[in-house]
Order: structure tokens, then C-alpha cells, then sequence
């Protein structure tokens, strides 16, 4: 038990504590130990102990979740744990087959990695402890996730702890000597590496300079509609508007959400969608990106898509939308595809119609948004693209990047982080943007309601930011980039390769048990 909250606190300190990142490169190591002298001493149901290491380890690092959804919390956290826990298993399993035990080191890394990727394809989905998630405070030390993405961190980190687990426990001395080049080798050369990119990269190259206004309203969100009047909130976000914009700036980004009940047919009949046009006409060479809770009604009988919903004879759909406006009468929206579990999507409702009721009588959605297939790049007047990622959709790095693919030159995240309080969360979302800029060599403009807020180059650093629950607005510039890094281009190769590789290697496991078992049963004869 000792060791699993070593581990706990060794694997969640990254997400808690900046500039920590290398510690996880040794946090597995309590549960290697664990694992060793369980099966040195033969201790039974090991199960339960390494199952409270990972979620201690979710609890330290995602508490934050009880105060948006006490069920939805537990449900997150005990549901992640499992998860976790279920591909240790895998290995501890593989461990009973192969007697060398760098296969079953191997089967670890491709189980852990194979997960990692499929659990950002799927609808309930929570990628927001993956272990390259742990150097988003520590960016100069993984400028190559342009290359390999974050899940290079997590095969990073697992390399890590495995050779340094196998220096502690080796006693041969050729061994340790060859163990010992290994580990140093696999730790500090994409340390090395990386800084020497860092401090090289020139964050100025490949496009424009262009000026930029980020809106922090800090409008209470368990306040925000049906308490404040929308006319009111309009007003105010344009008057922290008028404190700093000028006549060169490209670009307005509000948080997500800001208003809603806009009907995309008909986005003229919208009186925030009408104030903000009458605005921007003193503007001509301004966009705003603004997010807008929108709808979209279908006269058809039949249900027109899985996640439209009734309302009496009119089929109608949700969505959370970033709609990009000028002066004119051009607009372009997006519409949020990486939903929330239980608040934004019923996961497979199409499949499990039940789930729609009995999520919501635990204060979950009754329903799901509408959604699109892709991240997609909206064009402002200036020839300029933007990718806006609405909320937590800044943590999916292999989607997110389609928008660089089509021609985004920066990026946006969108996002209301006020329901989570004053805790880390809504800090451990603003550095993650920070990972996707590596990733994609965007600048990336982050409007969140209460804070924090702020601009980060493509280096990952923090230009501006603001602090939180304060009303403000900011100018800043971002630099434009149209090249298209390694994973930009080819996206998450390395999961991709673990979810194809996860399979196969679990065949050859079940055989070597088979084959296993029938030498013993054969020995006994």
C-alpha cells in the first residue's frame, strides 16, 4: 500500500506541480517493486493493489472532476482506474507466460500505447491522463512530439521506468553496465534534443505577424443562461472589446458558449449574431470567432441523424458551434466533434437507448449534441485559417491537428473552465494547448470564460496569460505558420502501430499459455 501511493503521488505530481515532467520518467518504478515482491512472496490478489495505485493516481490528479458532477466524478475516475488497471493486468499476466522479461516489457508498452490511442477514437472517452500529458508544464524538454506526438511521451516514460526498474534490480555486472548506457541513453538524448530544437526554432518564420483580441467575460456558468440577461452579456463582452481593439487587429476570440439559440438557417433572425455584425461594420478587417450554443431544424418525419431530438412534429439538432463573422455577410462555423461523456453525449445511444434516461436521472444529459466527423478550419477575411478547438478537444492532439491539415495557420481554443472552480483543472487544460502547438507549430489563442486565458507560441511557451475569475480582455500577436510538421502530416504513428501490433502480440500470449499449461499437464503424467 506503500508503494501504491508512492506511485500515486509520483505519477500525479506533473499534472500538480509545474516543471515536474521528468519525475515521471521514474514514477512506474513503485509499481514494478510492487509487482516484483508480489511474486517473489507469492502474494495473492495483487490485483486490488495495483488497481489502488492507479486510482490513487486519478484522484490526485483529477479531483477537480467532483465539482462539476459528483456522480459523473465517481464514474470518470473508477471507470479510468479500471482501464488503467486492466492493461497492468495484461502484463502481470504475459509476466506468468515468458520467461524473458523484456517480452513482456514489450507487451506492456504495446498494451499501454494501443489503449492510449483507441481511448481518443472512442465516444466515452477521458484521454486527459496520458502520460505524454505529463510534460505539458515542461515544453523545452519535448519538442519532438512535432515528430511522434504526445504519445511519444508515453513511450518515453515507459522506456524510462523499465530500463532505469531493470538498472535497480540487476546484479551482474555486464548487465548493469549495458543497462546503464541503455537507460542514460534513452533519457537524455530526447532531452538533448529537444532543447537544442528549442532554443533554435525560429517562432517568427513561415508567415504574418497579425494582432488579436482575446474576451475573458467571467460570467458565472452555473449563472450564464436563464439568470443574466443575454443583452447584457452582449454589452459587456463588447465593451471589453472596445478597451484594446484597434484598427489592425485580425481577429476576436470569445470563449465558448457565449450565447445560444441561434438557428443556423436563419443566423440574421439572431439578435447577438445581429448586435455583433452591427459592431464589427466600425471593423471591416476584424473577424469574430465567437461561440455559439446553435440549432438546426429538419422538416422531415423520420429522425434525420442519431442524435436529433423531437419537439412536437420538428426534428431539430444541438450544437456547440464556433461561428467565425466579419462585417459581411459571410459566416463559417464549426461545430464541437470530441463531446463530454454524459454532458454533451450519450455514448452509443444509438446502440443503448436506455442510456439516455438513465444518465439524466443522475443529473447527466437527456440527450446528445450534434457533432462533425472532423476538426475543421474556418477562413477570415484576411486569407488567414483558424482551428478552433471548442473546450476539452484541445487534449486530442491527432484530431485537432486536421485543421493545420486544411490550412489553419493558428489556433483557438474555445473553452468555459469555471465549472471546475479554482482547482487544477482548468490550469492543466491551458498548458495542454501548449502540447498542440508543439505539435502542429501553431500559435494558440486560448479564450476561456473565468481564466485562464492567454496566447502560446508554437514552442509552447506562454506569451500572454491572464489570471483567474477576473473580467478582462487583452491585444496580443501571434505569428502565422502554414508548414506541416511530421505528425501534423501523418498523425499518431506510434499508437497506430501499438493498436495494430495489441492483437497479434495478445495471440501469441494466449498460445504460450496453451502451450504452457499442456507441457505441465503432460509433466504430471
Amino acid at each position: 500500500m506503500l508503494l501504491a501511493l508512492i506511485f500515486g503521488v509520483l505519477t500525479s505530481l506533473p499534472y500538480l506541480v509545474p516543471h515536474t515532467g521528468p519525475v515521471a520518467l521514474v514514477a512506474f518504478i513503485p509499481l514494478f517493486f510492487m509487482d516484483k515482491i508480489a511474486s517473489e512472496e507469492g502474494i495473492p490478489r495483487i490485483w486490488w493493489y495495483h488497481y489502488l495505485a492507479f486510482l490513487l493516481f486519478n484522484i490526485f490528479a483529477t479531483f477537480w472532476i467532483w465539482f462539476v458532477s459528483e456522480v459523473g466524478s465517481i464514474v470518470a475516475i473508477v471507470l479510468n482506474t479500471l482501464q488503467m488497471s486492466m492493461v497492468f493486468a495484461l502484463y502481470r499476466w504475459s509476466r506468468k507466460v515468458f520467461t524473458r522479461r523484456w517480452i513482456s516489457y514489450l507487451f506492456l508498452i504495446i498494451a499501454w500505447l494501443a489503449w492510449e490511442h483507441i481511448y481518443f477514437e472512442i465516444e466515452l472517452s477521458w484521454p486527459w491522463l496520458v502520460l505524454g500529458n505529463s510534460f505539458a508544464t515542461s515544453p523545452s524538454l519535448v519538442q519532438w512530439y512535432e515528430i511522434i506526438g504526445s504519445l511519444g511521451g508515453s513511450l518515453w516514460i515507459l522506456l524510462s521506468n523499465i530500463l532505469i526498474f531493470s538498472l535497480l534490480t540487476e546484479s551482474d555486472g555486464v548487465r548493469v553496465r549495458r543497462l546503464t548506457a541503455a537507460a542514460c541513453l534513452v533519457v537524455f538524448l530526447p532531452i538533448v534534443a529537444s532543447l537544442v530544437r528549442y532554443y533554435t526554432i525560429d517562432c517568427e518564420s513561415g508567415g504574418e505577424k497579425i494582432e488579436v483580441v482575446v474576451v475573458q467575460p467571467n460570467i458565472d456558468p452555473f449563472k450564464k443562461y436563464g439568470v443574466l440577461p443575454q443583452d447584457k452579456m452582449d454589452d459587456a463582452m463588447l465593451s471589453l472589446v472596445r478597451r484594446v481593439i484597434t484598427p489592425e487587429t485580425r481577429y476576436i476570440v470569445t470563449p465558448e458558449t457565449f450565447t445560444f439559440d441561434m438557428d443556423l438557417d436563419r443566423p440574421t433572425a439572431h439578435h447577438s449574431f445581429v448586435k455583433y455584425q452591427s459592431f464589427l461594420e466600425e471593423y471591416p478587417n476584424t473577424n469574430l470567432l465567437v461561440g455559439i450554443f446553435s440549432h438546426r431544424i429538419y422538416p422531415t418525419v423520420s429522425r434525420p441523424s442519431h442524435s436529433a431530438r423531437k419537439s412536437g412534429s420538428v426534428w431539430y439538432d444541438v450544437y456547440n458551434s464556433a461561428v467565425l463573422m466579419d462585417a459581411g455577410d459571410i459566416y463559417s462555423y464549426y461545430h464541437k466533434s470530441k463531446l463530454v461523456p454524459g454532458v454533451e453525449i450519450i455514448p452509443y445511444e444509438r446502440y443503448l437507448p436506455f442510456l439516455s434516461k438513465w444518465i439524466s436521472g443522475f443529473g447527466g444529459s437527456s440527450g446528445s449534441y450534434g457533432s462533425q466527423d472532423e476538426m475543421d478550419a474556418l477562413e477570415g477575411n484576411d486569407g488567414n485559417k483558424v482551428g478552433p478547438m471548442i473546450c476539452y478537444e484541445s487534449v486530442y492532439g491527432d484530431f485537432s491537428r486536421m485543421a493545420a491539415v486544411k490550412g489553419a495557420t493558428f489556433m483557438a481554443v474555445m473553452t468555459n473552465d469555471g465549472w471546475w472552480g479554482d482547482t487544477p483543472g482548468y490550469r492543466q487544460h491551458f498548458r495542454y494547448a501548449g502540447l498542440r502547438a508543439i505539435e502542429m507549430r501553431r500559435d494558440v489563442v486560448h479564450a476561456a470564460n473565468t481564466g485562464i486565458s492567454g496566447i502560446i507560441n508554437r514552442k509552447g511557451d506562454v506569451i500572454i496569460r491572464t489570471g483567474w475569475w477576473e473580467e478582462t480582455s487583452f491585444k496580443g500577436y501571434i505569428n502565422t505558420n502554414d508548414n506541416l510538421t511530421p505528425f501534423t502530416l501523418y498523425g499518431d504513428i506510434i499508437g497506430l502501430v501499438a493498436a495494430y501490433l495489441f492483437l497479434p502480440f495478445t495471440a501469441v500470449v494466449i498460445i504460450a499459455q496453451i502451450r504452457r499449461r499442456k507441457s505441465k499437464q503432460q509433466g504430471h503424467l
